[in-house]
């Protein structure tokens, strides 16, 4: 019985974590084009983050970006990532990324849409492809309007590695530029 209830309680911890860092299991959460990502929004604080999503699972990344700290969290095992700009106390989000395939545009696009219905869907919006190097076998799909971006990545199986298929998108970002080429 003591077994039982220690379980439960590792199990209800782990369940009592878990939406604080993905919203609810079963709920889709919109990416909002040069917006942001669900509750996480381009601009807000690194508290207003922490409400939001609860503590990160991890630190992803520093780094220094124009001369300012720059960090990046990791939140539900990689699922969602955000970068922070600027001191301690004063950061922003720069950068929130999603690889989860219930989050998608108004038109339909996320993680998961292959490379023709990405274009099919987004006909007329303004999307285009830059090309990110010849590590790449895709570039990136992208958005911009004003001082954000928003990114999809596709991926392309190769058939040496045992995957066959079409490209299709394993992940998303709202970025605020300026962004350096490809990434930040």
């Amino acid at each position: 019985m003591i077994r039982r209830i220690a379980v439960l309680a590792l199990i209800g911890g782990a369940v009592a974590a878990a939406p604080a860092a993905s919203g609810s299991p079963s709920a889709s959460h919109p990416i909002r084009v040069g917006v942001g990502i669900g509750p996480v929004n381009i601009g807000m604080t690194g508290a207003q983050v922490y409400k939001a999503l609860g503590r990160p699972r991890a630190v992803s990344e520093r780094r220094v970006v124009r001369g300012q700290p720059y960090v990046e969290l990791e939140y539900n095992f990689g699922a969602w990532n955000v970068g922070l700009l600027g001191r301690k106390g004063h950061r922003r989000v720069v950068l929130v990324g999603t690889s989860l395939t219930r989050h998608r545009t108004p038109e339909g696009v996320g993680v998961g849409t292959t490379e023709r219905q990405f274009w099919r869907q987004v006909r007329g919006e303004g999307y285009r492809e830059r090309n990110c190097g010849p590590q790449f076998s895709t570039g990136q799909w992208v958005l911009q309007r004003g001082a954000r971006e928003t990114v999809f990545f596709p991926y392309e199986p190769c058939g040496w590695c045992g995957q066959e298929g079409p490209v299709k998108v394993v992940g998303v970002e709202v970025r605020a530029l300026p962004a350096v080429g490809c990434a930040f």
